[in-house]
């Protein structure tokens, strides 16, 4: 396992989080997303749905490889991975995508499947595009180390899908959508909480952002942990609206475009 738990592969003094490395990691997996989604901006509602499924069990199996490492360091070296429920278990934000995907893609209940992709837009992109960036702060793991990798891949993935679905317009919003998107944070965050609340853990970062130092560092001075929890719940929602309403404008934008193109060629004709 000397691999796997090796923080630096390639050196020993990194390239560590906001490194050059790390930048161009990102700058390669944006345009990598949106060269994907433009290629498949005319393709079949058939095609695309294959490419989604494919880019899920790409996320799926890489997650399910990375906790099964991590449980066999924390088992056979207890001392460098010691336990922590904080960090074992895959609730975090970005990992409602594994379990929210199939929600979106195969159920045939509209308001369900409705709610899934608003959230999967809504939510789950702009979580995954940042956590890019700020998912190494305070971690000593290089940017090219197995964990590292981890964080980047699945990161850029669960950006990538959503990215996909909205300018295929496999999933084309409407206003109200973003109320169905919001039902499945809520639900979804209510469970969380619960389980934070239950067991101490801060899952979301709802419970005192301990296992995010910046965050915790803040959290020590909000007078109670329901307030924290109160700031992080419209945190997300503010982020969500933003993400909701300028996808709207782009379409908007380019239904504007599509109706003068149409007219102009009316009048040529």
């Amino acid at each position: 396992m000397d691999f796997f738990a090796n923080p630096d592969w390639f050196s020993r003094n990194g390239p560590y989080a906001f490194t050059l490395e790390h930048f161009l990691f990102i700058v390669i997996a944006t345009l990598l997303a949106f060269a994907s989604a433009f290629l498949l901006r005319k393709a079949k509602h058939s095609a695309v749905t294959k490419v989604l499924i494919g880019i899920w069990i790409a996320v799926v199996s890489i997650d399910v490889f990375k906790w099964a490492v991590l449980y066999i360091l924390v088992a056979t070296r207890p001392e460098e991975y010691p336990f922590s429920l904080d960090t074992m278990l895959p609730l975090h934000s970005c990992s409602m995508f594994m379990y929210v995907f199939p929600l979106a893609i195969f159920t045939k209940n509209k308001v369900i499947s409705l709610s899934a992709k608003s959230f999967l837009v809504n939510v789950n992109m702009i979580m995954g595009y940042i956590t890019m960036f700020v998912g190494f702060a305070g971690k000593k793991s290089s940017v090219f180390s197995f964990f590292g990798l981890h964080t980047l891949l699945y990161h850029a993935l669960i950006f990538t899908a959503p990215l996909i679905m909205v300018v295929t317009e496999y999933y084309r919003p409407k206003k109200k959508d973003i109320l169905y998107g919001l039902g499945m944070f809520g639900v979804l965050g209510a469970l969380t909480l619960t389980f934070d609340i239950i067991t101490g853990c801060d899952y979301w970062y709802f419970y005192d952002g301990h296992t995010f130092g910046v965050l915790k560092v803040i959290y020590e001075n909000v007078p109670h942990f329901l307030i924290w929890t109160l700031i992080v719940v419209t945190c997300y929602i503010l982020t969500a609206l933003i993400m909701h309403f300028l996808i709207l404008g782009a379409f908007a934008l380019k239904d504007r475009h599509q109706r003068k193109k149409s007219q102009a060629k009316q009048e040529a004709d």
